[in-house]
């Protein structure tokens, strides 16, 4: 349902002439958040966002084909443990295995 939820939120913004803006990250940085839309994903920079890790999503969504395309490493569904991770630590991404770990 996110690509339909995308649409309707695209086209919210678009009536009502709202200027949406994306974070911007100056050094390379693994996006966190619940789930992403495909559109927000091709506003990435793949030079900066090197990867995303969400809690809910899915491995086989439109977000997911499109952040992999565009070299961004991708894992999902890893639920509440991602709501523990502070700003600024730094993170491993395991797309093979869908894992994260945190370091130090």
């Amino acid at each position: 349902y996110i690509d339909v939820d995308d649409l309707l939120h695209r086209t919210l913004v678009h009536l009502t002439q709202t200027k949406e803006e994306l974070p911007q990250f100056n050094s390379p940085t693994i996006l966190l958040a619940e789930n992403i839309y495909p559109s927000t994903i091709l506003q990435l920079d793949p030079a900066v966002v090197k990867g995303i890790c969400l809690s809910a999503g899915s491995p086989l969504s439109h977000s997911a084909l499109i952040a992999r395309e565009l070299g961004i490493g991708w894992i999902c569904l890893q639920g509440e443990k991602l709501y523990a991770i502070q700003p600024e630590e730094t993170l491993t991404l395991d797309v093979k295995t869908q894992r994260f770990s945190r370091q130090g």
